[in-house]
């Protein structure tokens, strides 16, 4: 920006033009008389000075006039005869020279003032054109300062005005900014186009964002800088063009994000697209057309569409010739199904579903086609199954409801009402009328049925039950009651069903299924009544066995008491195989006595849980060991044992248990004294008991054998006894709600175990 001219009075052109040469004049005349004496041979100096004056401010017209006005001045009153116009030539030819040089200057003069005229005027007209424009313009000196910005400069930079830009020096302007590559790099000044340019001389352009330190205010600015040079080829003066791009580089990020959204949009649908000029040419194709056309992008885009992909109709198998020429020429969209695409590649048909249509502008001149197609091969064969599924379905509904229809027992769904207390039956199989003699209309139609059904004393407690397991949280519940068939009869059901929940997780219905349990009472009933018959069966069993081995020992004594009278009293008398007879008839009586006795302690194993309590099983073998102490020491034995648990049963029969297995370990030993060992483990929620010996061992085939009563495997001569003692332990243990079984090896020892359920203990 230029300071105006302005004129060193300030006065009107017309003074300035006509006024100027007169006072110019008198001046110079009143000048050249004071000064006359001194220099009489530069007589014209001072009304020449007058002339170039009076040209200067007025042109030519000013220059004339004062150099008439000299003329007439100086002949008076500078030449000689003073006082007096010239009367002769002489006179006028002195004058002469004057005349021809003032003429001279007036000439110079008039299109010196033209010529700056023109140039103010230009220059104004040029400061007009410069100020108009909406790119900043600035020119620097070699120094990096401002010596011109026109008005848009300053308003892009910040600036009130382009003088206040000018005024500042350029380092201050620089500090007014944070500048930012295009990537958001910080941009030092020395990479500036101004710079680049000062340092090289050679044009530079740049963009660039600018944030103004005061207020945080951003701008994109692009940047061009074009050097001035001097005779010498140095750069004389840096002038800079620049523009603000904000708006512009707002629009590019929105068209990158709409096409990167679009980009993402087109990679992320499963369709085919394909679009093309009005030429048929291919301009875009998106990820999963490049995948299904086996093509590359890069050798899809600038072909012609015909050239990569065809079409065929699947119903005539006539192909779709030209697509893109046909949906321009009619300018509608295109729709088919059951279509079969082509690929040029590699030959393979896939059916697709094609979708093409005419691209408009915002003018509504078309400008392409988009073609969209789908492979529909996955959905032909989940078409497929649907149907299969649905055929599927329809014969499982089929046999779902002759299987409801067969059911023993009623099956019903229903729905809470808003009261929440009634149910609305929605669905109920047809076997409810079998058993209650109501159709399914009477279940379906009646209001709140259920509870008219269930007997009025029964209903109260059935309610109320429901109501505290539905509050407890428990969706799923079982309960019996009584229900009025049609004909009046009392029917006992038993009932399960879940309660439905909404997404409230409030209670919403039920679905379930009753049964008629009138044939399982009667049972329950004869099966309660056969216990109680059973139970005093065995009761006067247990006490027939009792007087039984009471009874039968009496006379077994006095058969014995006798035979041994006999011996002592006619022992003489009698040869040696009466003395024989008489020994095995007291061997035999000795051995029905203990049959007796073990016969009397099996039958009394109770197999009731009446008599459970906890105990220490380990006290229980100590009390076991104690009662096989003298057998244990007449054998050498040695017995150890683990740390026992405590457990739920009979002691007594435990201790029974303990007594006969270690018994049993303590008469079948071999030559070494025997080894016994009684422990115990916990598995899978059992204690297993174990009872291990170094004793004489059995074969395998006789470990199943040796539980059952009266079986033995050892002649009495060889090892006493009556084939009892593992029965009742099989009996004790099975009681328990266990069982019992042997490992065994000849020569090598047996193993007894038996488990107890944790739950026991």
């Amino acid at each position: 920006m230029r300071v105006k001219d302005f004129h060193p009075l300030n006065l009107s052109p017309s003074i300035l033009h006509y006024g100027v040469p007169v006072v110019s004049v008198i001046l110079a005349t009143i000048i050249s008389l004071l000064l006359l004496p001194v220099i009489s041979d530069l007589r014209f100096v001072w009304f020449t000075l007058a002339v170039v004056v009076s040209a200067w401010y007025g042109g030519w017209r000013g220059g004339l006039l004062a150099t008439g006005l000299s003329v007439a001045l100086a002949d008076y009153f500078i030449l000689d005869p003073q006082f007096m116009l010239a009367r002769n030539l002489g006179e006028l030819i002195q004058l002469l020279p004057f005349i021809i040089v003032a003429i001279i200057i007036c000439w110079i003069e008039d299109h010196r003032v033209r010529a700056q005229r023109a140039l103010s005027s230009s220059r104004d007209q040029l400061e007009i054109i410069l100020n108009g424009i909406s790119d900043g313009l600035t020119a620097l000196d070699s120094n990096g300062q401002v010596i011109f910005a026109n008005e848009s400069a300053a308003r892009i930079t910040g600036y009130p005005s382009a003088q206040s830009l000018i005024s500042l020096p350029a380092n201050v302007i620089r500090r007014q900014y944070e500048l930012f590559a295009e990537d958001g790099s910080p941009l030092s000044p020395e990479r500036l186009p101004t710079s680049l340019t000062l340092k090289t001389g050679k044009p530079h352009q740049l963009t660039f964002r600018m944030r103004y330190r005061d207020t945080g205010e951003e701008r994109w600015v692009t940047t061009k800088s074009a050097p001035l040079l001097d005779h010498q080829k140095q750069v004389r003066q840096v002038i800079n063009i620049f523009r603000d791009v904000s708006d512009l580089k707002v629009k590019e990020t929105e068209l990158r994000n709409q096409h990167e959204r679009l980009k993402t949009i087109l990679s992320s649908i499963r369709s085919s697209v394909i679009s093309t000029d009005t030429e048929g040419v291919i301009e875009l194709v998106n990820p999963s057309a490049v995948k299904l056309l086996g093509w590359s992008e890069k050798e899809v885009v600038s072909r012609a569409f015909d050239d990569v992909v065809k079409f065929t109709d699947e119903a005539n198998h006539t192909p779709l010739a030209n697509l893109v020429h046909n949906v321009l020429s009619e300018n509608a969209a295109l729709e088919r199904s059951n279509t079969t695409v082509v690929f040029n590649r590699d030959g393979v048909e896939v059916p697709v579903d094609l979708y093409a249509a005419p691209i408009h502008d915002a003018a509504g001149e078309t400008i392409g086609v988009i073609t969209v197609f789908q492979d529909v091969t996955e959905r032909r064969r989940a078409d497929h199954e649907r149907l299969h599924l649905t055929l599927l379905l329809e014969a499982q509904r089929r046999r779902l409801q002759n299987i409801l229809s067969n059911v023993p027992g009623i099956v019903w769904e229903s729905t809470f009402l808003d009261d929440g207390t009634s149910q609305r039956v929605d669905f109920v199989n047809s076997y409810a009328e079998k058993i209650l003699g109501y159709t399914v209309q009477d279940w379906m139609e009646t209001p709140d049925f259920m509870r008219s059904i269930i007997h009025p004393d029964d209903y109260p407690s059935a309610h109320d039950y429901v109501r505290t397991q539905i509050l407890e949280g428990s969706t799923s519940i079982s309960l019996e009651f009584r229900c009025l068939a049609k004909d009046g009869r009392e029917v006992p059901i038993e009932t399960h069903f879940i309660v439905l929940m909404n997404e409230a997780g409030n209670p919403a219905g039920t679905c379930g299924l009753m049964t008629d349990i009138s044939e399982r009472k009667k049972a329950q009933e004869d099966l309660a009544q056969y216990a109680l018959d059973l139970q005093r069966s065995n009761e006067q069993l247990e006490q027939f066995a009792y007087v039984a081995s009471h009874d039968l020992q009496e006379p077994l004594r006095m058969i014995t008491s006798y035979l041994q009278l006999i011996e002592r009293r006619y022992k003489d008398q009698l040869d040696a195989d009466a003395g024989e007879f008489i020994a095995f008839a007291v061997d035999g009586a000795s051995r029905m006595k203990s049959l007796i006795n073990d016969l009397l302690a099996y039958s009394r194993v109770k197999t009731v849980v009446q008599d459970f309590a906890p105990f220490d099983s380990g006290i229980a073998l100590k009390e076991a060991l104690t009662n096989l102490e003298m057998t244990a020491a007449d054998t050498k034995a040695q017995i150890t044992h683990d740390t026992l648990p405590t457990i739920n049963g009979n002691q007594a029969q435990f201790i029974q248990l303990f007594q006969n297995l270690i018994s049993n370990a303590l008469k079948f030993h071999g030559d070494q004294p025997p080894q016994i060992h009684i422990g115990v483990t916990r598995k899978r929620g059992e204690w297993i008991f174990s009872v291990q010996d170094n004793g004489i061992g059995m074969e395998r085939q006789y470990l199943d054998r040796i539980f059952i009563i009266f079986q033995r495997l050892h002649n009495k001569e060889e090892y006493p006894g009556t084939g009892i003692g593992l029965a009742i332990c099989k009996k004790v243990v099975e009681h328990h709600g266990g069982r019992i079984w042997a490992d065994s090896q000849p020569g090598a020892g047996t193993t007894f175990y038996f488990s107890i359920p944790v739950s026991n203990t």
